[in-house]
């Protein structure tokens, strides 16, 4: 789970993210990315993932991922946006997708 002071809570940050932040893409997920002064996150997974049971597989195990993340640099402000291929894609497939992700942002 991510600490507090690492996650998005409201739907007014994210909105803001995602209108005026850069972003990149791969078939798993789409990153919309500010800088920050510390690293934030917020996963949004749409009914195109599947069922509740699914969407929250699929958020739980990005979060995992971006766990690791809390600390590094640079320090950004991002809205993983989860695709459909989320759901289907077992463990390995989905962390090394966000990590390339992540790793595009400089």
């Amino acid at each position: 789970m991510l600490a507090r002071e690492h996650r998005l809570r409201t739907s007014d940050e994210i909105r803001e993210v995602v209108k005026s932040g850069k972003r990149v893409s791969n078939q798993i997920a789409t990153i919309h990315f500010l800088p920050g002064t510390s690293n934030q996150f917020a996963v949004v997974a749409s009914k195109t993932v599947g069922n509740s049971v699914t969407r929250n597989l699929a958020r739980r195990r990005s979060k995992a991922v971006l766990f690791d993340f809390q600390d590094k640099t640079p320090a950004i402000r991002a809205v993983i946006r989860l695709r459909p291929e989320a759901a289907s894609c077992g463990w390995p497939a989905l962390s090394e997708g966000l990590r390339d992700l992540l790793g595009k942002i400089k």
